[in-house]
């Protein structure tokens, strides 16, 4: 009898293993990083790009963690995935991006500005409230004793009448 050798077709993997294949948006940020990175030059070999990384600021400090940006345009083009949220902090101002997209994958961006917090901050001082349109409580118990001794409204009596 003779042998038989199994040859697998040219896109298909041996032993059923196959290489990862990179989600919708993982493919988008790949896409949007590639336009993004200048044309490598001769004297540089290629970098791979990793597939879970969004646009990163070459200026900023990188810090593991922080996603820096360079403004609100670049953070609005960062893609989030449905469900989820990021902080992208800003590399030239004191702002914080929250980068969220509801269950539809509709996209929205808050932003919040950092303030330092100082230790001898006075309080806000809470607006004058005019005491003259509020009444003491001798007053309000006068007011309620002269109600009570004189019905609002006449009371008529009811006639009686003999059912029988």
């Amino acid at each position: 009898m003779g042998q038989y050798v199994y040859v697998p077709d040219p896109g298909e993997q041996r032993l059923g293993f196959s290489a990862p294949v990179p989600d919708r948006l993982a493919q988008l940020r790949q896409n949007q990083q590639m336009q993004t990175m200048p044309p490598p030059s001769p004297a540089m070999p290629p970098q791979p790009v990793p597939a879970g990384m969004g646009p990163v600021s070459s200026g900023g400090p990188q810090n593991s963690g922080i996603i820096w940006v360079s403004g609100k345009s670049e953070a609005d083009g960062y893609l989030v995935a449905p469900n989820s949220a990021v902080a992208l902090w800003d590399a030239n101002n004191p702002v914080i991006y929250l980068r969220q997209a509801d269950s539809t994958g509709k996209p929205s961006t808050k932003v919040y500005d950092l303030v330092e917090r100082t230790e001898n901050q006075p309080a806000p001082q809470s607006p004058q409230v005019d005491m003259s349109q509020y009444v003491t409580i001798e007053q309000l118990e006068n007011i309620l004793a002269e109600r009570l001794k004189r019905p609002a409204k006449a009371v008529k009596q009811k006639e009686d009448t003999d059912n029988g």
